[in-house]
């Protein structure tokens, strides 16, 4: 899985946000705030990652247990996908 193009994180007040680029601004009607596990996430997305890559990842990077990483991570992707973020 990787994240579409036309969404671009931006770091405003300590706060990590996806802004939608071009049409998508037109399908989203605001901005997504992303807490650091999910920010983390995001950037990684940038390539093409299974759901294990990116759990050790995160278990790695935040020092948890794979079981809640795991979890986490299936979370934001499954927030995402809803919204529609990630490539087919």
């Amino acid at each position: 899985m990787k994240r579409k193009a036309d969404f671009v994180m931006r770091s405003v007040g300590g706060e990590n946000l996806l802004v939608p680029l071009g049409a998508q601004v037109v399908n989203l009607s605001g901005l997504i705030t992303l807490n650091d596990t999910a920010a983390y996430a995001w950037e990684l997305l940038a390539e093409e990652r299974s759901l294990d890559e990116l759990v050790a990842a995160v278990a790695e990077r935040f020092d948890v247990a794979a079981e809640t990483a795991r979890a986490d991570v299936q979370t934001f992707l499954d927030e995402i996908t809803r919204l529609g973020l990630l490539e087919p």
